[in-house]
């Protein structure tokens, strides 16, 4: 799994890695990330071979990352059920290394999330790149300036439309709500923004409901808050690092 450097920062903190949504490039975490001041990467999960079951994909995430004693997991829309999944799969280690969640612009399931089926559709019959730029405008209230917004458009194209679609369809046969209380004392912050028009506050507010001690933002933002607002996301950033520090005194 590609593992992409995104900030050097203080080393008694855990490591952010950071889980980008379908077909978004992983340096989408980049900017808040440095204004962070925390170590963080970015794992290209998307881009591997193998089994796109979001179980499959979960442990291949934590293959990638076995040199890190401690990690907080930073879940951006699909990157958020991975991130949980791969919590999960850890928490069943003899020694877990993570040790705090940060998931953002997603739910615990896809009920009510209007468009994931027809997506899927347009993936297998339209994949071009018609198709890429209608899916980044659904991502953002605003769109990015340059250099950011040329990866953002180009990064489809190294992907296999068979992955993608393999993912979101196993996203869509996936519901976390049962499982999620075994996240209990994992330092979590659930993340929405405001004018996502892909997800709505209801899914916040059900997974963050689902998480024992979770807690809700809710930013001016549309679905990609690591980009649209990277001071507040880094703050949050932050606020996990320090809870999972403070937990450890």
């Amino acid at each position: 799994m590609r593992i992409v450097p995104l900030s050097d920062g203080d080393p008694s903190f855990p490591t952010l890695v950071c889980l980008p949504g379908a077909m978004c490039s992983p340096l989408v975490f980049k900017e808040a990330a440095q204004e962070s001041g925390l170590r963080a990467i970015a794992l290209a999960w998307l881009e591997d071979d193998g089994s796109y079951d979001l179980d499959a994909i979960a442990r291949r995430i934590l293959s990638a990352i076995s040199d890190q004693p401690r990690v907080v997991l930073v879940g951006h829309s699909l990157g958020t059920p991975l991130a949980v999944l791969a919590a999960l799969s850890d928490l069943e280690q003899e020694s877990p290394r993570v040790r705090g969640l940060l998931l953002a612009n997603s739910g615990a399931n896809t009920r009510g999330h209007a468009d994931a089926q027809s997506l899927v559709k347009r993936i297998e019959n339209d994949w071009g790149a018609a198709l890429w730029a209608s899916f980044l405008e659904r991502c953002f209230r605003q769109l990015p300036g340059q250099p950011l917004l040329d990866e953002l458009r180009l990064y489809p194209s190294r992907l296999r439309k068979e992955a993608v679609s393999a993912a979101i369809r196993s996203q869509l046969q996936t519901d976390l709500l049962p499982v999620l209380a075994r996240l209990e004392g994992l330092p979590t912050i659930v993340v929405h923004g405001k004018f996502d028009a892909a997800r709505t506050l209801w899914h916040a507010q059900e997974l963050a409901g689902a998480i024992p001690g979770a807690t809700l933002r809710v930013l001016d933002t549309g679905h990609t808050s690591c980009v649209e607002n990277p001071a507040a996301f880094a703050a949050l950033m932050r606020e996990v690092g320090l809870r999972c520090t403070a937990g450890q005194a």
